[in-house]
């Protein structure tokens, strides 16, 4: 590696070291596009907001005045650009900024932690026949270092609820009891992640996992709810204890439901025994097919990714079902 490149790399660093992003989500990037000694075009990330929200390796080539130059120059970015996996609009990702302005030799400073882009925009750069080589050991701890938030927000999934919000009521009685809690995420969940609903400490695991759309990060998950008032809703990430936990809770309430159907066949069955069938099934449905948990905290081995406190809206004639 020549002195020039680092050169080249350490002004890279510098206007990465200039960004402000609003949350830890955002990188801090710095790009310069260099010919030579000369340096043709450079910037850095965007804050984030949605009027300054550009990544490093555009700002750079916007900046470009002779176009025509780029097949000649050589991009030194912090950050490996990002792929179309992870952009709305794929056409304006990084690699594919920088495959159509021509480049045929980049340096980047240390593979993106986000789990959609991380090895894939070198491999993308790579497959349109540009040369990739990585920044040295040395430059590339000060790029971490200055992206240390950053980097442990992308370790975490980022799971955030984003339809609701605290205080606010939400209506389930003219849907069945069920209301569809959606939100966005960073790293895409896995089977280990689950929604719970909560009743002054008493914790109902949620029969669904979450859906999730890669395209635009987004999730969302069904509830079930059995009364009228103040709920905590929560989305949780489990270890393998945990995910013991819930497969229990889903097998305990599977056999509930079997155990509820074997029961009312048995009782439809007592056409003529009216009060007696009334009286059997009553005391039979005592506890309810999802029985709430006690737990004054959520247990060691599930972690709380968000949770948002929310109203169930009584309906019309303030009629309260039991939570079955």
């Amino acid at each position: 590696m020549e002195t020039l490149d680092q050169k080249h790399m350490e002004e890279a660093i510098a206007l990465a070291d200039q960004c402000l992003p609003i949350a830890d989500r955002i990188p801090k990037v710095g790009a310069v596009i260099a010919i030579g000694e000369t340096v043709i075009g450079k910037g850095h990330r965007g804050t984030g907001e949605s009027t300054d929200d550009d990544h490093a390796e555009k700002t750079a080539l916007d900046g470009v005045v002779e176009r025509k130059q780029l097949p000649t120059a050589t991009l030194y970015t912090t950050l490996e650009p990002c792929t179309p996996d992870v952009r709305s609009k794929p056409l304006t990702c990084c690699t594919e900024l920088i495959a159509h302005a021509e480049i045929k030799r980049v340096f980047i400073g240390i593979r993106d932690p986000n789990q959609g882009v991380r090895g894939k925009g070198l491999w993308e750069l790579q497959r349109r026949g540009i040369e990739v080589e990585l920044f040295p050991p040395d430059l590339a701890k000060r790029i971490r270092a200055i992206n240390d938030r950053f980097i442990r927000e992308q370790q975490t999934l980022g799971i955030r609820i984003t339809n609701v919000q605290n205080g606010q009521t939400i209506r389930t009685f003219d849907t069945g009891g069920v209301f569809e809690l959606k939100g966005s995420f960073l790293n895409t969940p896995g089977a280990d992640v689950f929604a719970l609903t909560n009743i002054g400490g008493q914790w109902w695991p949620q029969p669904y996992s979450l859906s999730t759309n890669a395209s635009d990060r987004t999730w969302s998950v069904k509830l079930h709810f059995g009364a009228y008032e103040s709920h905590t809703l929560a989305i949780v990430r489990a270890n393998e204890l945990g995910v013991s936990f819930f497969s229990y809770y889903r097998k305990i309430t599977a056999l509930n439901r079997q155990r509820d159907r074997a029961v009312r066949d048995y009782v439809d069955s007592l056409e003529d025994l009216e009060e007696y069938r009334q009286d059997l099934f009553g005391r039979l449905k005592v506890g309810g097919l999802y029985p709430g948990i006690e737990m004054a905290r959520l247990p060691k081995g599930i972690e709380l990714q968000d949770s948002v406190d929310v109203v169930v809206e009584n309906p019309p004639g303030g009629l309260r079902l039991p939570i079955t």
